[in-house]
């Protein structure tokens, strides 16, 4: 029988080697693009430092902030409903506006309680993570109804994650540096507390421990009754233990090499470029405090003796005339070339901003940008990371909204989807889903003016669905569905309409013949 301390720390002891391959890569990466979250020091002995003393350049740092800001907007922009729910099943015709409404009412739910809430400020944090490569949030139950989710940011230096055999990263534990006894019984009211941490806290309500080990993980032997089983270690003791029903921890990457854990974000693909700018400026700053205050080149005679004087403003320094006519002191040429620093300096600054997409299509200054050419910069910016947003739409999105809708349905916050008695499963459109719909809607306006310059509007038309083309364009587009009349609504009242127009032709004609018999 396998011994459960000693399987839980195998566990942790072979995700945290695996991790720590990466600490010199990653350190490089948050020390050049965010050195405010560095973390790989021992943060109770760093605390207050100033981490980007170093940095020479500061193009890769506001490029990881563009960068953030465009993914976040993309993805999940703040304050917006940035998801649509829509059925996976198919429905009965006279079902579909019962569950329209439904998921209406459930979406309008899901994002009160969700902008309500820390999600827009954490999951900037997690972007950064993004970034270099991979993020990780931890989804976790609220203290009331009024706040039912809360959400953390964990950074890449206290993460160990597993992959699974699905390629997801369904495992994952957490270290922590240091943590007071009290919020271990404030974060985790069912964990048993050691006998050496009970006698601590009780000599002291402040006492802390070092070291501690969170998370969870999937498939573990000791647990039949869910996927998922949470555990708290310390020093080798099981604080914690219990199955839970899902996975808090959310770890997502931007894109992954076979075999390999950890994702690769674009500052790692822009980092041999970073260090390239970093060393160059580092250079021209070392030549241009040498041009500034160069070395003095002097001879040594019976007047100027080199081991006395100071080169200081406002001081007379007594010197004599060599044998040939010369002055002793000289200073030395010039050690730079400040015009091919500033070309290679700006070449390189181009090549980071392009790998970090932080300006795909040139800058915003000058002449103001068309709507038109506007559209045209975010779609270059979609199809540029169109095969990345495709992994975050499977490792990150829809893990997302399953976890924070299984919190408000749990707690009765948010009903469950039923359409015949039968629970229907919810699927969304997120906003990079609904900008492909507006690339297909902008394909077939294309057409239509091809066909009206071919065959004029009329006969154009007439190769169009006058019911479902409107519904189309509006699933396309993300248009809400509760402002749009049904389609049994418009088949009626275009009924209606080709009655009224036949009864006006036939009263147009018999007032025509009336007309010729008189």
């Amino acid at each position: 029988m396998i011994d459960k301390k000693e399987y839980y720390l195998r566990r942790y002891t072979k995700a945290r080697v695996t991790t720590d391959l990466w600490i010199a890569l990653l350190e490089a990466c948050y020390h050049y693009t965010c050195p405010s979250r560095n973390l790989y020091y021992w943060t109770s002995q760093y605390q207050g430092a100033q981490k980007n003393a170093k940095v020479y350049d500061t193009t890769a740092v506001a490029g990881l902030r563009t960068f953030v800001s465009k993914v976040h907007s993309a993805l999940t922009p703040p304050q917006q409903n940035w998801a649509l729910f829509e059925s996976t099943n198919f429905v009965p015709p006279e079902h579909r506006d019962e569950l329209n409404a439904k998921l209406q009412e459930a979406a309008e739910v899901f994002f009160y309680y969700l902008h309500n809430s820390n999600f827009d400020v954490v999951i900037n944090e997690c972007y950064y993570d993004l970034g270099i490569g991979t993020a990780c949030l931890i989804i976790n139950d609220g203290p009331s109804d009024d706040e039912p989710v809360i959400f953390f940011s964990v950074p890449l230096a206290r993460l160990a994650p597993e992959q699974s055999y699905t390629g997801l990263l369904d495992s994952c534990w957490r270290w922590w540096d240091e943590v007071k006894i009290s919020d271990i019984q404030a974060l985790w009211p069912k964990a048993k507390l050691t006998p050496l941490m009970e006698t601590l806290v009780e000599n002291d309500p402040g006492a802390t421990v070092k070291l501690l080990v969170d998370g969870c993980i999937d498939r573990s032997p000791f647990n039949n009754k869910t996927k998922y089983t949470y555990v708290v270690l310390h020093e080798g003791e099981i604080l914690l233990e219990e199955p839970v029903d899902r996975n808090a921890y959310l770890v997502y990457r931007w894109s992954r090499i076979s075999n390999e854990v950890m994702g690769r974000g674009p500052v790692l693909e822009a980092l041999p470029t970073i260090l390239t700018l970093q060393e160059l400026m580092r250079l021209e700053l070392t030549s241009a405090n040498l041009n500034v205050s160069k070395p003095i080149m002097a001879y040594s005679d019976g007047v100027f003796n080199p081991w006395t004087f100071k080169l200081e403003p406002n001081t007379i320094i007594p010197i004599a005339p060599n044998s040939q006519g010369q002055f002793p002191l000289q200073p030395f040429p010039d050690t730079a070339n400040p015009q091919f620093m500033q070309l290679t300096s700006n070449d390189l600054r181009m090549q980071i901003n392009k790998l970090m997409y932080a300006e795909p299509l040139g800058g915003l200054e000058g002449t103001a940008k068309t709507a038109l050419e506007i559209s045209y910069r975010k779609q270059e910016f979609l199809e540029q990371i169109g095969p990345s947003f495709t992994r975050l739409q499977q490792e990150f999105l829809p893990r997302l909204v399953d976890n924070v809708m299984h919190i408000l349905q749990k707690r009765g916050l948010m009903p469950k989807i039923e359409v015949g008695g039968k629970e229907i499963k919810i699927r969304y459109k997120s906003p990079i889903t609904i900008s492909q719909g507006q690339a297909d809607v902008s394909v077939v306006t294309q057409w239509i003016q091809l066909m009206q310059g071919i065959y004029g509007g009329e006969v154009a038309s007439t190769y169009l669905h006058p019911i479902e083309f409107p519904y189309w364009m509006a699933d396309k587009m993300g248009v809400e569905q509760k402002i749009l009349n049904t389609k049994e609504g418009m088949q009626q009242m275009m009924a209606q309409q080709s009655e009224a127009q036949q009864e006006l032709e036939i009263a147009g004609i018999e007032q025509a013949t009336e007309g010729m018999a008189a």
